[in-house]
């Protein structure tokens, strides 16, 4: 029987004790070959020349070769990092914590691990979580296919337990609100999580898209399927009624989960689950409350991890350097509190 992954030796490839061993120099041409490719050539960020440009020791920053530019630029100008003042030892010690923690690491943990204040290490896990977000917005553009399951859950807007006990029932406090409750919670979202399956048996989901949304239902579920599934996709999911019109659009297979988890012919939807698995642990191991603000970062998160399972950790580390350096503080979607209203307060899909 094979190894786990992370018991595999290419799962350790990339560690505490490697960042430690850096200096910063080293850990500078680290950031510049996730970002420009290359340690001996830069792109200026204000004009674009690509060149060696020329190195200002004393300032540890370049400055460009461009006559009419002379921009004075380093590794993270221009990028989300900008202005930063944490080393970039720390920042690549950040981001090596944010990706050994399989089920997530929340801010408190971090300015544990990093010897910085909260508030800092919220900016920084956050910033984080916006590069994986934004590479997760780019496996939205090509449509799943092949075998794809579907399912929502209900991951906000829930009823605390009552403080006197009731008899015991079906429906725990901690469910879904009632039918006879108002269906607009404020803080009440629905995640939807669409995976496609890999053809090799034992492979799992390879390719994951996840939307917040406001409700499971038809209208919801059949502009999704519209807008991220291939027509000639075959699609699992349980037999809940917003899936209903799938049938018309799809090769649609259903598993009744009131009898059974998987059907004599092997149609399940343990892949969405899987997902739902990784993000209740998450949810109530590390951030203990998820609220609409930031539940589509939270999401893609996940959604991340699980497409990026078996990627060696010095692969996921260069793929979040890689998009950290391509975000800049005027598009970034994450600006904290003190910089106004975010841009995605409310990230919801609009069918």
């Amino acid at each position: 029987m094979a190894s786990h992954f992370l018991l595999m030796p290419v799962g350790r490839n990339f560690s505490l004790k490697d960042i430690d061993g850096m200096t910063e120099a080293r850990a500078r041409a680290l950031f510049a070959r996730c970002r420009w490719g290359s340690e001996t050539e830069q792109v200026c960020p204000d004009c674009g020349t690509i060149d060696s440009h020329y190195w200002i020791k004393s300032r540890k920053q370049w400055r460009c070769k461009d006559v009419a530019c002379g921009r004075m630029f380093s590794v993270t100008s221009g990028t989300v990092f900008a202005d930063h003042k944490l080393p970039l030892r720390t920042i690549l010690h950040a981001i090596h914590l944010f990706v050994s923690h399989v089920k997530g690491i929340s801010a408190l943990a971090m300015s544990r691990h990093l010897g910085v204040a909260y508030s800092t290490a919220f900016v920084l896990v956050h910033k984080i979580r916006e590069a994986v977000t934004h590479a997760q917005e780019q496996e939205k553009k090509q449509q799943l296919e092949g075998l794809v399951q579907v399912d929502g859950a209900h991951v906000s807007g829930r009823i605390r337990k009552p403080r006197v006990k009731k008899k015991a029932s079906k429906t725990q406090a901690r469910d879904r609100i009632p039918k006879d409750a108002n269906p607009f919670h404020p803080n009440r979202r629905i995640v939807m999580v669409m995976r496609q399956v890999s053809k090799t048996p034992g492979v799992g989901a390879t390719r994951t898209i996840v939307q917040v949304v406001r409700a499971e239902d038809s209208e919801n579920a059949r502009a999704l399927a519209k807008k991220y599934i291939s027509k000639t996709a075959t699609v699992m999911t349980d037999e809940h009624p917003a899936y209903g019109d799938y049938m018309a659009r799809y090769k649609h297979l259903t598993v009744n989960h009131s009898i059974e988890f998987s059907t004599d012919d092997g149609v399940n939807n343990n892949q969405a689950e899987s997902f739902f698995a990784r993000m209740r642990r998450m949810v109530i191991g590390q951030a203990h409350r998820v609220t609409p603000k930031y539940m589509y970062e939270y999401m893609s998160e996940i959604a991340w991890r699980e497409d990026k399972r078996r990627a060696p950790p010095f692969v996921q580390s260069r793929e979040i350097m890689h998009w950290m350096s391509r975000l800049t503080p005027d598009v970034s979607s994450w600006k904290g509190y003190w910089q106004g209203k975010r841009r995605r307060d409310e990230v919801l899909f609009v069918p």
